[in-house]
Formats: C-alpha cells, structure tokens, sequence
C-alpha cells in the first residue's frame, strides 16, 4: 500500500509539473509520514542520511566538470568552427545545414557529454539559419533535437557516468561500449535526413572551395582534439573519469584563453556559474532518487516488476523486448536521471543473472532514454528546442516522428546484437 501511494504521489507531483526532483522528494517523504502509522514505521531521518550518502561518489564529480567544459566550449566559440567545418564538408550535399547539423551534434557529442548542451548549443546557432534559407521550423528543430540524442551515447558521457556509478559499471568499457552504437545513430540519421531533404527539395549550401575546407579543418581541428585528449586518457589508464573530465576543462580553457584567445575572466565565471545552476540540478535529482529507489527496493519493486515479466516469459529476448518497452513509456513521462537510478538496481541484478554484458545492458538503457528525449510530453530535447525555435512541442515531435522509428530500429540492432558494443569494450578494455 506505501508502495502504490508513493508511485501514486510521483505520478500526480509530475502530472502538475513539479520539477521532477522535487517530485521524487515529495513522494519519497510523503512514503516516509504515511509509514509512522504503522506498528514498525520506517525512520524519517533516512530521509536525510540517504540525500548525503547519494552524493558522497568520487565519479560524480566528473559531472559538474563535463557541463562547466561543454558552457566553456560554447564561450570560447568552439562550437562556432564545429558548425563552421560540418557546413564545409557537407553543406552542399542534401540535407544543407539539416545535414551540417547531424554532423555538429556528432562531433560535439565528443566533448560535452550532454543531449541538451549539443541541443542548445547547435541550435541556438543553426535552426535560425535554417529557417532563412527556408527549411520548415519544425523540421529544422526536429533535425536537431533528434541529432542531439546522439551526445550521450558517444564518449565522453554524463549519462554512462552515472550509470557506472549507479550499476558499478566500468564507465571506460561503457564509453567503448558506445561508440558503434553512436556511429551507427549518427549515419541512420544523416542519410534519413539526406533522402527526407532531397524527396522535399529542401535547400542546400553552395560547396565550399578546398581553401574554404582546409581553413575550417584548420580552424577546427583543435576542438576536434578534446574528446581524444578525454577518451584517450580513460582508454590508456592515465585518469579515471573524473580526472578526465577536468582535462577537458582544462584543455577547454586553454583553448578559450591562449589560442582564440577570445575567453575572458567574466565570460569563465558565467560558464561557471550556469555549470553550478545545472550540475545542482542533477545532483538534487540524484540525492531524492537514491531516497526513491532505497524505498522502492525495501517494497520488493524489483521482485514485482521480475515476476511480472517471468509470468509473461522467460526468454531473455523476450524479456529485452519487455524492458525496453518499459524504459521507453516511462521515457515518455520522467527523466532519464531518476529512470536510472530506479531501475537499474532491479534490471542489471535481473539481466546479468541471465548471462546479460552489464556494459551492453547499460547502452540500450541508455538509448532507449535518449528516445525518451524526444517523445513528449516530457522530451526535454523538444522543450529546449521549442524554446528557441518557437514551435510547439507536438508539431515538432510530428516531424520528429521518421527520426524515432529510426532510433527504435537502431535500438532494436542494438538490443539484439550484442557485439555493437562489446566488440570495441572487449578489444580495448578486456574484462579481468
């Protein structure tokens, strides 16, 4: 019964829009009073003890570190020149700046670690550009929204950084673990965008000359560095996620100060400052989740969602098919944080008791979540988008709709062959 009235109270705390962590919190706490009517209630100071224990990780402090880098990335221009060379090489192929889109959202997802910093950030920049040159609004903010889903999926990722530290999960083999993933995301949606732009004759960019080309390389070139410097560190054994992050701080800032030198004090300070605003985001959801899930947990959730699938089969294909039903419909109404933190403590114990790669699991959890990014009512890549764009979230996500069967056909691939992410993680991070 505490259970039922906790989902319940979660349920109607989103229905009103409360941010999502307080909507956890409430309902975590609103468990905690109901439960001092019975003979043996549980503490209400696990409210506060869980909040710190939830955030006393090492790996967490790499997020804050990811967002300060992707808001320097954006002060420093650098997402200027990715847009700059996307449009150099592939401006004048069908698609036009659509296509130039995919292609920044790919390369930046190599740097910021973040679906929404590419979102916002390649949209701020492109979707007005678009709408000049005569795309359809909500075509060109679907484009992005949807190429932003990407970010999380190929390294460095915010999202398999928590899921390591959720799971305990080798975050080094889950960022090899995206990367065909992320490449084959990334070519289902620029050839998608290639044959939806040539049926529709939608404008292209006149081709740029070699000079034009070698300059944007040039000009470039130094962004495209950064997820090496991060990647490469994790791969080699020279830092651990958390080290690498500041790395790319660090290479971000030298970046904006010494070689465009167009970074000041207070442009640093203001990246600063949004990096806090977001990370306390995130860290709040993480904290109330932590209360959630222990709670969930104490309830047998996990025994109640195991049972109901094993009524319906035991086949672990099956059973795949059924989580990723579940993570996309419950993608559709929360965030991708606190779906984490709920059910990975119930589907990893389930699905690698079942002879299920922990680091396969955690990828198709993730891009099923990243779906969920652009399905309202709660796609938080279509809010940031409507936001710039001015369309509404419906008739954007009707736009979006080829880009979804797409992802769920390349979720579907990814599900059901295993070796899309463990060849790379197997190759360059062998399990000991």
């Amino acid at each position: 019964m505490l259970l039922v009235s906790m989902l319940a109270l979660l349920f109607i705390f989103s229905l009103i829009g409360m941010e999502i962590a307080w909507a956890i919190g409430f309902a975590a706490f609103g468990y905690l009073v109901l439960s001092q009517f019975e003979p043996f209630g549980t503490p209400l100071v696990l409210f506060s003890q869980l909040m710190i224990v939830g955030l006393n990780g090492y790996i967490l402090v790499a997020i804050p570190l990811f967002i300060f880098a992707g808001e320097l990335m954006n002060k420093s221009g650098v997402t200027h020149r990715i847009v700059a060379l996307a449009s150099a090489i592939v401006g004048h192929i069908h698609g036009g700046l659509a296509n130039v889109g995919v292609v920044a959202n790919f390369i930046m997802s190599g740097i910021s670690g973040s679906a929404l910093a590419d979102a916002a950030a390649t949209g701020t920049v492109l979707v007005p550009e678009m709408n000049k040159r005569g795309f359809p609004p909500s075509f060109s903010s679907a484009v992005i929204a949807s190429a932003a889903t990407v970010g999380p999926i190929v390294p460095p990722s915010i999202s398999f950084v928590l899921l390591g530290a959720i799971a305990e999960v080798s975050v080094g083999r889950l960022f090899m673990g995206g990367v065909i993933p992320g490449v084959i995301m990334f070519l289902t949606m620029f050839v998608l965008t290639y044959w939806i732009s040539k049926k529709k004759n939608y404008p292209v960019e006149p081709k740029s000359s070699l000079k034009d080309q070698r300059n944007a390389l040039f000009n470039g070139f130094l962004a495209l560095l950064a997820p090496l410097f991060v990647v490469g560190s994790i791969v080699g054994g020279i830092a651990t996620p958390t080290e690498a992050a500041a790395v790319a701080v660090f290479y971000t800032l030298i970046l904006g100060l010494f070689v465009y030198r167009n970074t000041s004090l207070k442009d640093i300070i203001e990246a600063a400052g949004s990096a806090a605003i977001a990370s306390s985001i995130i860290m709040l959801t993480v904290a109330t989740s932590q209360i959630f899930a222990f709670l969930a947990v104490a309830e047998n959730l996990g025994e109640i969602l195991t049972s109901a699938m094993l009524a319906i089969s035991d086949n672990v294909y099956v059973m795949l098919f059924m989580a990723n039903i579940l993570m996309l419909f419950l993608g559709m109404f929360m965030e991708i944080l606190p779906i984490m933190l709920i059910l990975a403590p119930i589907l990893f114990p389930l699905f690698t008791g079942m002879g299920v790669s922990d680091v396969h699991l955690g990828v198709v959890m993730v891009l099923n979540l990243m779906i969920g990014m652009i399905t309202p009512p709660i796609g938080l890549n279509l809010f940031v988008l409507s936001a710039i764009s001015k369309v509404g979230v419906i008739e954007m996500f009707k736009s979006a709709v080829p880009y979804f069967i797409a992802l769920i056909l390349v979720l579907m691939l990814i599900t059901y062959v295993p070796e899309t992410t463990l060849f790379l993680a197997d190759l360059v991070i062998p399990v000991q």
